[in-house]
């Protein structure tokens, strides 16, 4: 009896160790995807709401400033690197315009002044949208901007709403193309109601016009391609050199009467913009007049320091 005792409780604990075993496992594998779940919530929280967003932090180096629309940058890319830049993915919401309306000022030089985005007409309080996906960089008012939203995108480029009459978002926030900015308006330097919409990469301002048809409503492209300072949507476009307005072309067999229409036509002109490298008497020769007739037409003498930008009139 006593071997059949011992053997049935050898037996028995053997079972029950058995059947115990498998539950550990189960225990272990519920406490560690707990713990990882943790670690993972908790990496998201101590995350800076303030570092850079996007998928090229190269363009950046990590710079996410929220008071000031430029600032310093340690690289820009190499002279004669052609930079790529895709306008909308799959995953994003396609292109809105920010407001429909007229463009009543265009990007580029006024007077000695630079004009550095699209100004497009609109009514006070009308509704100013997100051209596409991004993050609120700055979201305040900003000197002759006025109240101004700067958002940042994901491929480096960064677009600009401003004069407008109240603002909608806050800094950090991510929105979709569509979403409100803010309602228009004639905050700032502005002497109507209008959307100053401006684009920049690198921290430097181009032409919105370059990719976006204002009059339709869409893009002309969506890439945009940047090398040395310039920007295009076709890149043949960087072979092509700008004409010089001017210089006069005089072919070989070219008559002297034709010659002396040519010049007779440059007289003409009745002012001048300085140039890096002019002098007055540069300036006379060209226009075939004298030192002496442009300091008598501009009230100067010849000694004269003329400044870069400055207009000289002719007659």
């Amino acid at each position: 009896m006593t071997i059949r005792t011992i053997t049935l409780i050898t037996s028995l604990l053997f079972a029950i160790s058995t059947h115990s075993q498998p539950a550990l496992p189960d225990t272990l594998q519920n406490d560690i995807e707990f713990c990882e779940t943790d670690s993972i919530h908790n990496t998201e929280e101590e995350l800076s709401s303030d570092s850079l967003q996007s998928n090229d932090e190269t363009f950046y180096h990590n710079i996410w400033n929220s008071t000031q629309i430029r600032y310093p940058l340690t690289t820009l890319p190499p002279k004669d690197e052609l930079v790529t830049i895709r306008l909308t993915e799959a995953y994003d919401k396609p292109f809105v315009i920010p407001v429909i309306g007229p463009v009543i000022s265009k990007f580029g030089h006024r007077g000695r002044r630079m004009h550095t985005g699209t100004d497009i007409r609109l009514n006070a309080g009308d509704t100013v949208r997100c051209a596409f996906d991004g993050k609120v960089r700055l979201a305040k008012r900003f000197s002759g901007y006025g109240n101004l939203v700067l958002v940042r995108h994901s491929n480096g480029l960064e677009t600009i709403y401003a004069h407008l009459q109240s603002i909608s978002v806050n800094i950090n926030d991510t929105i979709k193309a569509g979403d409100v900015i803010g309602l228009g308006g004639r905050t700032g330097r502005a002497t109507c109601n209008h959307l100053h919409f401006e684009t920049r990469l690198f921290g430097e301002p181009f032409d919105s016009n370059k990719y976006i048809d204002f009059k339709l409503c869409a893009l002309r492209s969506n890439h945009i391609y940047y090398k040395n300072k310039q920007f295009e949507i076709d890149p043949q476009n960087f072979n092509k050199k700008e004409p010089i307005e001017t210089k006069m072309i005089v072919a070989a067999n070219q008559s002297i009467p034709t010659i002396a229409a040519n010049v007779n036509t440059k007289v003409k002109s009745s002012k001048h913009v300085i140039r890096k490298g002019d002098t007055l008497s540069v300036i006379a020769r060209k226009y075939n007049t004298s030192v002496k007739q442009l300091c008598a037409a501009n009230n100067i003498t010849a000694q004269k320091t003329l400044k870069i930008g400055s207009v000289l009139r002719l007659n």
